[in-house]
């Protein structure tokens, strides 16, 4: 936690004062009236929760939620702690591009600035005290617009990605866990903001976390209370700065920077409206007395320091002399007579060495340390060419299986994605002309094309048209009128006008010839979601991606431990589909019928075959675990009367630790000095304790039993 102190000059007031803090979100104000009380922290009042969205709406904010704060005193405080968001702060200032907003702020406030400090490396603080030990958490501060992710690793913010909220608050968060590339992901959320996060919460939970990042185990989500951020600012990050204001307070540091030398003005410390060269600051302070961890370099380790004695020999030594003997009269001791005390305090001095040692020996027989070791898992491939049969084969290593034949069912149906136009043709009469002196035969069905040669129609019924008539006067006496006529295809463009000329099947216009008596009508077309190929392709293969699930499932249901191996695709008894590619529809269904062949195998037998062919590459110290490695089989070719195949392997080693041995090496020792017992773990990076219940002192002292051992890798 960075915290830019901003001090006037230093004064020495032995009087209590009233202390401010301001916290401002994305979009929400929460303020606190705190004082240091015998040496403590103590949040006063709380004040309300207001809504911003620019510079005066801020300014009347604060100054509203403030009123509620200090309702409860008299007086007038104006020394201020604030808190900001991360994306707020820049090289351990105020940025440059919100140093006007907060500088305006303070002014029309008349407060006076005393130190800044990050929401969420605060509230990492807060929870350290509270909970006893550096936390290592995933902090989520939870926006309208968006959401800060923070790696929160042994009560330190190391990382912080910024997300637009989506609507979907777990993708949100997995987004910015995948931006930070995080060497360890902590099984444990914590939600803060400035109103409820249950559904957050639940949508949180709800995700598939361990599918999709490297979680070792389903996450924990927690909910801070609305109130949490704002107290972790009055009481961690105003310690320091009433420290150096003179007041003395009996806390640890809070790992907050601090300038070597007082600032002169606000406008050093960022609080101008003009960009400064950052104050000149010392190194991170480290609390006096946190919980025991220990772990990698750069976390953080506190040893237990032994008191040093030294030891002088006198070198003015008396040799021995021989003294004669005399009888020397004894003196009278003069008599000393303890004063009397009450009865009470007599049995409380007794009681309480009792108390202290019974409290001693109660702690160290039925006390509890959880020891978390974290290592890095070495990790070793192979792929192992295998037989599948129903009893060993010699010279390569078989997985026995037995070679079944299954049958299944899928009713399937989705949403069709094709298109089709459909529509009606149009209809009409023509009179056809003969010219020629012999008559014309036409069937149904004959063709008839405009003098464009752009629409085609079709005769209804057969039609003879006779010759033409020897009168020279008349040219076309062979005619036939009122002969009706379809258009080929669908669509309005087909309904022509009147007198539009035709020629007729293969016959030249000087031989025959049509005309349209009327205008031709009907015709019509529209575009409707129909069937494609790419739909039924699709369909089918979901059905059969269903029989085959099916099989699996009923595989393992009628012998848990077994899976299926499929010899090769189903053989279909049916294949219907409710509707053919083009056809009108929104949905389509296939209803699949068929059977499988496949070898049905142990899942235990896989797992034992595999690693008995890793043997030769697991290192000693190390072993593997099912639940860490991953096999699988390519799909077999047949071959002499059985069944090769190539058997993938990927494992992580797991350390092998003797749990009894390092318990007799560690109980009752400093917790602090037994590191060394675990560096020889192969891949060790770091150790874990926390020990209960919380006994001042005691707690960094090893129980002599009850010691839990837990390996997590990183």
């Amino acid at each position: 936690m960075n915290l830019v102190n901003l001090f006037g000059n230093k004064s020495k007031n032995p009087e209590p004062e009233y202390f401010l803090a301001i916290e401002i979100h994305e979009s929400l104000i929460k303020t606190a009236l705190w004082e240091v009380l015998e040496g403590q922290p103590e949040v006063v009042n709380v004040g309300s929760y207001e809504s911003w969205t620019e510079e005066e709406s801020l300014i009347n904010g604060v100054d509203s939620s403030l009123d509620q704060a200090i309702k409860v005193i008299k007086s007038q405080p104006k020394r201020t702690i604030i808190g900001l968001p991360d994306s707020w702060m820049e090289n351990e200032k105020i940025h440059s591009s919100k140093t006007k907003l907060i500088n305006h702020l303070f002014k029309e406030l008349g407060l006076e600035p005393i130190g800044v400090v990050t929401i969420n490396r605060a509230i990492a603080h807060y929870l350290k005290k509270k909970e006893g030990m550096p936390p290592t958490v995933i902090l989520l501060e939870v926006y309208t617009s968006k959401v800060a992710v923070s790696y929160v690793y042994l009560g330190v913010v190391t990382k912080t990605e910024e997300v637009a909220r989506s609507g979907d608050l777990a993708h949100d968060v997995e987004e910015g866990l995948t931006r930070m590339d995080l060497p360890n992901y902590p099984a444990r959320f914590i939600l803060t903001n400035g109103g409820g996060l249950e559904e957050e919460s639940e949508q949180l939970t709800a995700f598939p976390w361990t599918d999709r990042l490297p979680f070792k185990h389903i996450p924990k989500v927690e909910i801070l209370p609305v109130d949490f951020s704002i107290k972790s600012i009055a009481l961690t990050g105003g310690i320091e700065a009433v420290q150096y204001l003179g007041l003395e307070v009996k806390e640890d540091e809070a790992n907050l920077v601090i300038p070597e030398e007082p600032p002169s003005s606000m406008e050093e410390l960022g609080f101008s409206y003009e960009e400064t060269s950052p104050p000149s600051t010392i190194p991170l302070a480290v609390p006096v007395s946190p919980p025991l961890v220990m772990s990698d370099e750069g976390s953080e380790t506190y040893e237990e320091n032994e008191p040093e004695y030294a030891f002088k020999e006198d070198s003015d030594t008396v040799s021995p002399k021989k003294i004669p003997h005399f009888k020397l009269p004894v003196p009278t001791l003069p008599k000393i007579t303890l004063p009397k005390l009450p009865r009470l305090s007599l049995v409380i001095l007794i009681t309480l060495p009792l108390l202290l040692i019974l409290g001693v020996l109660s702690y160290l027989y039925f006390g509890k340390a959880q020891i978390t070791i974290h290592f890095t898992p070495q990790k070793i491939t192979k792929q192992i060419g295998i037989a599948i049969a129903e009893t060993p084969q010699e010279g390569i290593p078989t997985l026995i299986a037995t070679k079944k034949t299954f049958s299944g069912t899928a009713v399937e149906s989705a949403s069709t994605t094709g298109t089709a136009t459909v529509g009606d043709k149009a209809t009409g009469s023509i009179t056809i002309g003969n010219k020629s002196v012999a008559p014309i035969i036409l069937k149904a069905g004959t063709t008839i094309t405009s003098d464009t040669g752009k629409y085609s129609f079709t005769l209804q019924n057969s039609v003879t048209v006779a010759s033409a008539s020897a009168d020279s006067l008349d040219t076309i006496s062979g005619k036939v009128s009122g002969v009706s006529v379809t258009a080929a295809k669908i669509g309005a463009e087909f309904n022509l006008p009147k007198d539009t000329i035709f020629t007729v099947d293969n016959f030249s216009k000087s031989i025959a010839a049509a005309v349209a008596e009327g205008d031709f009508t009907g015709g019509t077309s529209r575009t409707v979601n129909a069937v494609s190929k790419v739909d039924q392709e699709k369909l089918l293969a979901a059905s059969i991606e269903k029989i085959k699930a099916k099989v699996q499932t009923d595989t393992q249901t009628e012998n848990p431990g077994f899976k299926t191996l499929p010899l090769s695709e189903i053989q279909f008894t049916k294949k219907q589909f409710d509707h053919n590619v083009s056809e009108e529809a929104t949905t389509l269904s296939l209803t699949l019928e068929g059977s499988l062949d496949a070898l049905v195998y142990s899942e235990d037998s896989l797992y034992e075959l595999a690693v008995k062919e890793l043997n030769g590459q697991i290192p000693s110290g190390s072993v593997t675990k099912k639940e860490s490695t991953k096999v699988s089989l390519e799909n077999p070719n047949k071959s002499d009367g059985k069944y090769l195949s190539k058997l993938n392997v990927e494992a992580s080693l797991y350390p092998e630790i003797d749990k009894n041995k390092l318990t007799e090496f560690i109980k009752g020792k400093v917790a602090a000095g037994t590191r060394h017992f675990f560096e020889p773990i192969p891949g060790f990076t770091g150790v874990d304790v926390r020990m209960t219940p919380a006994v001042p002192m005691l707690t960094k002292i090893f129980p002599l039993r009850n010691i839990n051992f837990e390996l997590v890798s990183n």
